[in-house]
């Protein structure tokens, strides 16, 4: 694959474009399984399998990381799970293998994959009733609650996802929402504010809470999962002790990756990057898959690793960045550091990253930084 940088680890994307219906809320590619001509979720799974094949020959080795993500990818059954999963671990057993899930579709059946998978990411998003509803999401709190049972009891490691400052919620309803999922012990959870999306259901019915509203659901769950013992180790991510997400830091450190699937990105190569996104829908994907490749200068490279890795709490190595980069932190971005508030950043001679004040003023702090390119 011209591009792909074969001394470093890979990661693989896998997008399964389905859902049972779609969330009010929601602007990811997907098409409900109800719309689907007869033959397309058999024909998605043998071209899923072709693309993983060929990269496989390609690569020659075994993947850092493996996630499947929706859509649903519940959607297409545990069979076609497996064939995917048998597929990409071809070459050797991943480090981690996530599968992305609903709650109403956490069962047994789901869990027999255990010999494959290592961790579930599960999107209870609330468990209050009315905030569900707002959402438009096909989980109840009864089978919310079903899923944290099973998911509490399985070998998986696992992850919850909560979505907050949903309009007609308060603060002490997401408080709620924090404690009693935590209260089921996954080891990661992951925070964050609804997003108002074009072309959705959501945005005809109902209008954004407010910034300066939002920095208050923020805060106030930030300082519940802190006190419950999860590290906040990115914007929207909170771990407990060993249970960061290795996929997700492939993103956040400018990794490599590939993605297959309808609308799935990828990135490739170290200093310079070639981002990487396959076809744009179910329809093409599968009559004709084809990887769009578009390479970046540094200059762009470097831009998207500003993007990424100041949305951890982790920030910037800056020996690594000068690796990478060829010029030091300091000659790159001195003038700009000078122009953020001190308690917005913390700096020593090795490492530059955002307090959690920061995360609050990311794009603005990028903005300034971007300045300097």
């Amino acid at each position: 694959m011209k591009g792909l940088d074969y001394s470093r680890p890979l990661s693989l994307y896998i997008h399964v474009p389905f859902c049972t219906r779609k969330c009010d809320y929601c602007a990811f590619y997907s098409v409900p399984c109800s719309s689907l001509p007869a033959n397309w979720m058999e024909r998605y799974v043998n071209t899923v399998l072709a693309e993983i094949e060929a990269l496989n020959r390609d690569y020659g080795k075994s993947y850092y990381t493996v996630y499947i993500g929706g859509g649903n990818p519940a959607t297409i059954g545990v069979e076609n799970l497996r064939k995917i999963l048998e597929k990409a671990l071809e070459n050797g057993k991943a480090e981690e293998v996530t599968v992305e899930v609903n709650p109403e579709n956490v069962t047994e059946e789901l869990l027999s994959l255990s010999d494959l998978v290592t961790r579930i990411s599960v999107g209870i998003q609330s468990m209050d009733e009315g905030v569900l509803r707002t959402l438009g999401r096909n989980a109840n709190r009864e089978s919310n609650l079903k899923a944290l049972s099973l998911l509490s009891s399985s070998p998986f490691r696992w992850n919850a996802d909560i979505i907050t400052a949903v309009p007609g919620e308060n603060v002490e309803t997401t408080l709620d929402d924090i404690s009693l999922i935590a209260s089921y012990n996954p080891g990661h959870i992951s925070f964050y504010c609804l997003t108002f999306e074009e072309n959705t259901p959501l945005i005809a019915r109902a209008k954004p809470i407010g910034e300066d509203v939002e920095a208050e659901f923020l805060q106030a769950g930030w300082d519940r999962l802190r006190a419950l013992g999860y590290e906040h180790y990115e914007i929207s991510a909170f771990a407990k002790n060993g249970e960061r997400s290795k996929h997700n830091q492939v993103y956040w450190n400018l990794g490599q990756y590939v993605g297959f699937g309808p609308g799935a990105e990828g990135s490739i190569g170290w200093e310079k990057v070639t981002t990487m996104r396959d076809s744009e829908n179910i329809e093409s994907f599968i009559s004709s898959p084809e990887l769009s490749c578009t390479p970046l200068s540094v200059t762009e490279t470097e831009e998207e690793y500003l993007l990424v890795a100041l949305r951890t709490a982790d920030g910037i190595d800056k020996k690594a960045y000068e690796e990478r980069f060829g010029i030091s932190f300091s000659e790159r971005y001195g003038d700009a550091v000078k122009r953020i508030s001190r308690d917005s950043y913390v700096e020593t001679e090795s490492r530059f990253a955002l307090t959690e004040q920061g995360f609050m003023s990311l794009d603005w702090i990028i903005l300034q930084m971007a300045m300097g390119l």
